[in-house]
């Protein structure tokens, strides 16, 4: 059954992910602003019908979607360490298999039917926000290269410009080494979009923090 956005909340509200737990000397001082990547080919040209934050369940089907279940959850913060609440967020990536649900995306890795691909949410009071959904697969851009499993990061706020960029995971070392497009970010700012996915036992899922500042 698909778990709406009040329940995932709830699920983990006892788990602690140290939200931006900082070093005293850095208590005082601004945070850096996460780095703006390229939007890429395959935001949706079609939106889902089921369009809310859980991504691995399509309404009322009887079938999930394949591979690991994960979430992510973080804060949307300023500079100035203050919550933004009502704040759009929006992720899109590919499924288990590494191929995006877009009609442009040339991967022959089989699709996934029950993987929503595109979901969205509002920051809460404190900033807060989560998405349920599935590690993304890598897939082959060129013969040489080879992209690391990551999900697509939207930010939309009233009056200011979007923000647009890419989270990926701690445990792909070697394709994030590679990554052209990750490469780009200054190598001390690289940490600010890569996630520790953390084993919750009373979950059974694993949980990836990305704390946003913007």
């Amino acid at each position: 059954m698909k778990l709406k956005r009040r329940q995932l909340f709830k699920q983990i509200k006892s788990f602690s992910l140290g939200y931006l737990t900082l070093p005293l000397a850095q208590i005082n001082q601004q945070y850096t602003l996460t780095p703006q990547q390229i939007e890429g080919p395959f935001y949706p040209v079609n939106f889902p019908l089921d369009d809310d934050n859980d991504l691995t369940w399509i309404n009322d089907r009887k079938n999930q979607a394949l591979g690991e279940k994960i979430i992510i959850s973080g804060k949307l913060l300023t500079q100035e360490h203050q919550p933004i609440s009502a704040a759009k967020v929006e992720i899109w990536q590919a499924c288990a298999s590494g191929r995006y649900n877009h009609p442009y995306d040339p991967n022959q890795a089989p699709i996934d039917p029950n993987f929503q691909g595109w979901g969205w949410t509002t920051t809460r009071q404190d900033g807060s926000y989560l998405f349920k959904t599935v590690k993304p697969g890598g897939y082959p851009v060129t013969g040489s290269w080879k992209r690391p499993p990551h999900i697509h990061f939207k930010v939309t706020l009233p009056r200011q410009k979007e923000l647009i960029t890419q989270l990926y995971f701690s445990e792909e070392k070697t394709l994030n080494e590679t990554d052209k497009i990750l490469q780009r970010i200054p190598i001390h700012q690289q940490p600010l979009v890569i996630t520790n996915l953390i084993k919750n036992e009373s979950l059974k899922m694993r949980i990836g923090e990305f704390n946003i500042v913007i």
